[in-house]
């Protein structure tokens, strides 16, 4: 009974682990969309580093912004929605996701470079900071609504200052 139930477990993950691996974007993408500066005026250099599955929304009476989901198979909201956002200097690519999972992946990669986590103030989340040598990861948790999870990278153009305040830019969600 035992072997069928692991053997069940086995097929169960080999058939979700695409799905869930698919709506997750890893920091090499993050960062090359951030760095791009067409990014916010040309959706298809966002869809580029994502997979096939993810689509675009462009701006509507309900949502200024162009966004790009993913929804699972069968589901009838996403699980997963990236968006590009101005910042001065640069700006911020911003991943909101159901997947802890995701965050999981992406702390994962961030730790791998040697970058420590530092505490952010979020009045009714959980928030930790990875700065890079020219970008900065802010992971939020256990945020209310539809997406838990909050990532968003902020990336400095080369050429341009840093900013002003101590927060890089990052505001929250």
């Amino acid at each position: 009974m035992r072997v069928l139930l692991l053997f069940a477990f086995l097929i169960g993950s080999a058939i979700c682990a695409p799905v869930v691996r698919a709506q997750c974007v890893g920091l090499a993408d993050l960062l090359a969309i951030g760095a791009e500066p067409t990014a916010l005026t040309a959706p298809k250099v966002v869809t580029d580093h994502l997979t096939f599955e993810w689509t675009y929304i462009g701006p509507t009476a309900t949502m200024r912004e162009s966004a790009w989901t993913f929804v699972p198979s069968g589901a009838t909201a996403p699980s997963a929605r990236l968006q590009m956002r101005v910042q001065r200097p640069g700006q911020d690519v911003v991943l909101k996701t159901t997947q802890a999972s995701c965050v999981r992946e992406l702390t994962r990669e961030l730790k791998s470079h040697k970058l420590t986590a530092q505490p952010v103030t979020c009045p009714s989340c959980e928030a930790v900071r990875y700065q890079g040598p020219d970008y900065e990861a802010t992971i939020y948790s256990q945020m209310k609504g539809e997406f838990p999870f909050v990532i968003v990278v902020h990336q400095v153009p080369p050429g341009m200052p840093p900013a002003a305040s101590g927060t890089g830019g990052v505001k929250a969600p």
